[in-house]
Formats: C-alpha cells, structure tokens, sequence
C-alpha cells in the first residue's frame, strides 16, 4: 500500500478530435512518476466506484475500462482500494479494473492535509469528510493486495501455502494461522463500517513480521505486526491497523 503524503499536480490537454470535440485542459494528479488521476475536473466523484482515470479521447466517464477506486476514510486518512460492485462476473471486473496506482501498488492512502491539495486544485473534489467509513472490504483489500499477491484475497492463502517460504520470527505455520484469522475477521465485516486506528508501529513499539516468498525479492511481504499480545494487520513498514475491538 502506498500512503501518499506528497502530490504533483499538472495541467495537460487530451486529444478530443477523435471525438469532434474541442480538446479540454485537464489537471492530472501524481505520485512520483505513477498517475493517480488524469483529470480531476472530468471524474465523477459521486460514483460508486470513481472512475479516476477517465477516456482521453472523449472525457465520458465509464466509455474506457478500468481507471476505477473504491474511496472511503478510516480518521484521517482517505483510502483508494480496488472497487467495490455488486456482481462479481468476468465482464463486470474486467469493465471496473482497478486504477493504474492500484496496479501497482495495491491500495493509496492520503492524509486529509494530502486530500486538501485535490481540492485546492479543483473545488469539486469532495472534502475527505463526504466519503464513507472504510468497511472490512476496504480494510481486507488495502491490506491483503499487493506486489506479488492476489487482487483477489481469498486466494491469498492458496497462494501462502505455495510460495511461503519463512517470516522473521514466526514459524510459517502460526503466521498462516493469524493471516487466515484477519482475512476471516475482516471479511465477516466485509459490508460494515470499520471502527479502528492507523498506527505508527514504531510509536507504539509493534515489531514487523515478515513474510519471505519462493520468488522475487520484491514480493516478500512485512503484513503482521506484534502488537501487545497478538499480531495485526501491516499496510505498510511505517502504518499498522489496529482494531478497536
């Protein structure tokens, strides 16, 4: 998951000719060198999901596939996770598929001073305080999603058992059991509000754990924390969630 605290934003022009449409200036939102949104102005962020990456030849949201986020808030922070649609088919997915900085790194959170910048850019943007509470679907998939995993988490624990090769200090046995635990935990809250905290585990003195694969480097997975007396789900190295209850 990428927590993103530090944002670019860039005027651009699509070509509309296609279309025989005069070619707007749009505002296009960065992380780095990752695109976030390519047009603040033309996205439609009442939808549910929100298209971010809308079609650069006729700026209609929903003519090109994919470019979608599911948005919702956990304190203060907004969260983009994979969308969230009642129907599950092949068709659906492939026409909702995630935005490109979903792709790569699995979910985005911004704190509500990052949020501020989208709508200093563009007044329309929604404040972070219109957005829902984060269900457990948003939780599982912020968590769970990831380079080297599954979009889908329940075939995380399939792909566990075939590639976990070791954690830091837990046998691979007791760390299967707490990650089967948390897909579990969070999926029976799938479609309710989440009551929780974004912790920083260094503060709160939780020790990271984890997860070495059979492959890249680059897909082992730090996704358990000690905290106390058990371990909690890790969204990233330096932000940890720990539930309420």
């Amino acid at each position: 998951m990428l927590f993103c605290d530090r944002l670019a934003f860039e005027k651009w022009s699509p070509d509309f000719s296609s279309s025989e449409q005069a070619s707007p200036i749009w505002t296009r939102a960065l992380s780095g060198n990752t695109e976030l949104c390519n047009s603040l102005e033309y996205a439609d962020w009442n939808q549910k999901p929100v298209q971010v990456q809308v079609c650069d030849a006729c700026g209609t949201v929903g003519c090109a596939s994919g470019g979608y986020v599911h948005i919702s808030t956990i304190e203060d922070w907004v969260f983009w996770t994979i969308p969230q649609t009642c129907s599950a088919g092949e068709e659906v997915r492939e026409r909702f598929f995630p935005a490109t900085a979903l792709v790569k790194f699995g979910a985005v959170a911004f704190p509500r001073e990052a949020w501020a910048q989208f709508r200093a850019a563009e007044p329309d943007v929604p404040d972070a305080r219109c957005f829902p509470r984060a269900n457990g679907r948003a939780l599982l998939d912020a968590w769970a999603i990831g380079p080297g995993r599954p979009q889908a988490p329940d075939r995380l624990l399939p792909m566990l058992r075939a590639r976990l090769l070791a954690a830091d200090n837990l046998e691979t046995t007791e760390a299967m059991q707490w990650i089967e635990y948390w897909l579990d935990w969070l999926g029976a809250r799938a479609d309710f509000p989440i009551d929780g905290a974004i912790v920083d585990p260094h503060r709160a003195q939780a020790t990271i754990e984890t997860m070495y694969f059979d492959g890249p480097r680059e897909d082992d997975w730090p996704g358990l924390a000690r905290f106390g007396e058990r371990f909690v789900p890790v969204l990233d190295r330096t932000h940890i969630f720990v539930p309420a209850v």
